[in-house]
């Protein structure tokens, strides 16, 4: 019972703010119809026997100064469907029949405007019960001449549940007008929430507007100075990785004027392919800390257009790649920064598994790359710690067996940065699965 109530109480401050004001405001209401309904009812009655009591004055006197052969005619003319007017031979007999003082019924007292005429009254037994079973009242009244007459009054009918009807929908616009602000009022809110998102994929979002109660102007203020200061400090390291690439450069130019003048021709080479390796080396982490494709814009890609050129592109070199996939698929996305991914792992594929099977779905507005290779694949363990800077399954130093250990996690910051997911999986029959998936959104320009 209690998980049952717990599914029930909404995630969102808007809905459990709207909850609890429509749990408060059904008791109030409540209360105040409790209170109410009494009031209403007497008053319902009072105004009903008020009216009832007039309408029998006019026709007493109406009948009085008609003469005795011309009322029976009148009986007709004065009745309708709630007011029943019928003439007697004489005063009715019965026990049921009593003076308005003796009956309990507020709006007997009422009829005390008819006397010193003699009234009698019964309730019960002057014709069959209405549709809400409540018996009709029947009011004898005696003319100046002697004469009698009866009125048969059928009662309205006052529903109990009238206040609360009306009281529970002013309760339901009320809240509905509460969630509403509500909701408004934590929509800063939530989009602080997304700029906080947005920052672990973007270290340079616009500034959020200062908007909302006080509270939250407050931390949106400090989250922009926060945001601001992060900028910098990526700014300050790239400029002083900048500087210190600069001078390796300069050095790595110096130590290949000192190698022309070894003598030894191996022993040159090997200095040759070292001072390469160091400068690619370099170069990868150089531009894996500038991270430039964050200040790329934004377009229209068709990824579908991407992945068959690239498959071709290294087909056309003597290399075993395919595509598989719809001949069009558009998402919203960084061209240059998705081009190096899918590069990156097909070149992978068909360097440590001999092919490259490229294929693209698209599925409950996300598209799925797969890319499958026929290689060893990589243990189960080591899955995650591959996108690690500088981590190689490949124990070497060699760049031609190991690389530089900076490709997957390059691959993974750009996929990030499209709020997408990318995953290592056994490809079934042999080798590894490289998926990656990029949500058709794709990211706000």
């Amino acid at each position: 019972m209690t998980r049952w109530l717990l599914r029930l109480w909404p995630e969102g401050i808007a809905g459990r703010l709207g909850l609890l004001l429509l749990a408060a405001l059904a008791v109030f209401c409540l209360a105040a119809a409790l209170v109410y309904l009494d009031e209403w009812r007497d008053r319902a009655v009072d105004n009903f026997g008020r009216a009832m009591s007039v309408r029998m004055t006019a026709m007493v006197e109406f009948l009085e100064e008609t003469p005795a052969d011309g009322r029976q005619r009148l009986q007709t003319v004065l009745s309708d469907r709630r007011f029943r007017v019928r003439l007697l031979p004489g005063q009715p007999q019965g026990q049921e029949w009593m003076p308005p003082d003796r009956v309990d019924m507020d709006a007997a007292r009422h009829l005390q405007v008819l006397q010193p005429r003699p009234v009698l009254m019964r309730l019960g037994g002057a014709g069959p019960k209405d549709r809400h079973g409540r018996p009709r009242i029947a009011v004898a009244v005696a003319l100046e001449d002697g004469a009698w007459t009866e009125f048969i009054i059928r009662r309205p009918y006052w529903p109990r549940s009238g206040p609360l009807i009306w009281l529970g929908l002013t309760a339901l616009l009320v809240v509905g007008a509460l969630v509403w602000g509500a909701h408004r009022m934590t929509r800063p809110l939530r989009r602080f929430a997304e700029a906080a998102d947005r920052l672990g994929l973007d270290a340079g979002p616009p500034p959020l507007p200062e908007r909302g109660p006080r509270e939250l102007r407050n931390a949106t203020r400090a989250f922009n100075r926060m945001t601001a200061r992060i900028r910098r400090l990526v700014d300050d390291r790239t400029l002083m990785l900048a500087a210190v690439s600069h001078d390796l450069k300069t050095m790595l130019t110096r130590l290949r004027l000192r190698a022309e003048f070894i003598e030894d021709v191996e022993q040159k080479e090997k200095a040759a392919a070292d001072l390469d390796e160091m400068q690619a080396m370099l170069e990868a982490t150089l531009s894996f800390a500038r991270d430039d494709v964050a200040d790329e814009h934004p377009v229209a890609v068709d990824l579908a257009a991407m992945l068959q050129s690239l498959a071709a592109d290294f087909a056309d070199a003597g290399r075993a790649a395919s595509y598989d996939g719809p001949d069009r698929l558009t998402l919203h996305g960084r061209p240059v920064a998705l081009r190096r991914v899918f590069q990156n792992l097909i070149d992978n594929a068909l360097r440590y598994g001999e092919e490259a099977g490229v294929s693209l779905r698209q599925a409950d507005g996300w598209a799925e790359v797969q890319i499958d290779d026929r290689g060893l694949g990589i243990p189960p363990e080591l899955r995650e710690r591959v996108f690690d800077p500088f981590f190689r399954v490949e124990a070497s130093r060699s760049r031609d067996t190991g690389g530089s250990g900076l490709g997957l996690a390059v691959v993974r910051a750009i996929v990030q940065r499209h709020d997408g997911e990318i995953a290592l999986e056994d490809r079934p029959g042999g080798g590894l699965r490289v998926r990656v998936s990029l949500p058709l959104g794709g990211l706000e320009g």
